[in-house]
């Protein structure tokens, strides 16, 4: 058993110890960098495109083309509701955040016995994320996917954007975030 002991107890503990490693930095990492965050359900999250198609990479890509040294992270999550948001708030935005992109499209449509008082439930799961999203000192910006999901050309199906609605959203998203950020280019 002493041998048994001896053979695997120093990989494993170094295993360990790089597996710990790697948590840590990926945990500090984002926790720095996220200035922005893109919160929601499936279009925020980028169903049915690829993650780079997804309307929070395309808008980064948009800021740093224009200077800004942001990270705006993806917290979208398919099938979430206002209730599910809520209760993943603190974990999806880190401190140090300075700009929540609020997706609140298809967040009623997950629950398919919705009800007024489900209604009024989501209603009050809202208003108590933007609380404390206010109250951390955060700036709310409305992803208002809605009106792009007007036009057929820019529909996945009739519920998510394709890969031209998200770059259409990002493009929209632009001027706002940039106002937000106090509306100065990084270099002037």
């Amino acid at each position: 058993m002493k041998r048994f002991f001896w053979l695997f107890c120093p990989p494993l503990a170094s295993t360990q110890l790089i597996v710990a490693c790697v948590i840590a930095y990926f945990i500090l990492s984002v926790a720095a960098d996220a200035q922005i965050v893109a919160l929601g359900a499936s279009d925020v999250a980028g169903y049915g495109v690829w993650p780079r198609q997804a309307w929070p990479a395309q808008l980064e890509d948009m800021l740093k083309a224009k200077g800004y040294n942001v990270h705006v992270k993806n917290a979208g999550k398919p099938g979430d509701t206002p209730s599910g948001l809520l209760h993943r708030l603190n974990f999806a935005v880190p401190s140090g955040t300075k700009i929540v992109i609020l997706g609140k499209e298809g967040l009623y449509d997950n629950n398919q016995k919705t009800t007024l008082a489900s209604r009024l439930k989501g209603d009050a799961d809202m208003n108590a994320i933007e609380t404390k999203l206010k109250s951390s000192g955060i700036t709310i910006i409305p992803a208002n996917g809605s009106i792009i999901l007007h036009n057929p050309a820019f529909r996945y199906d009739y519920i998510h954007l394709n890969a031209s609605g998200h770059k259409e959203l990002a493009t929209r998203l632009l001027p706002l975030v940039i106002s937000a950020l106090g509306g100065h280019s990084p270099g002037g």
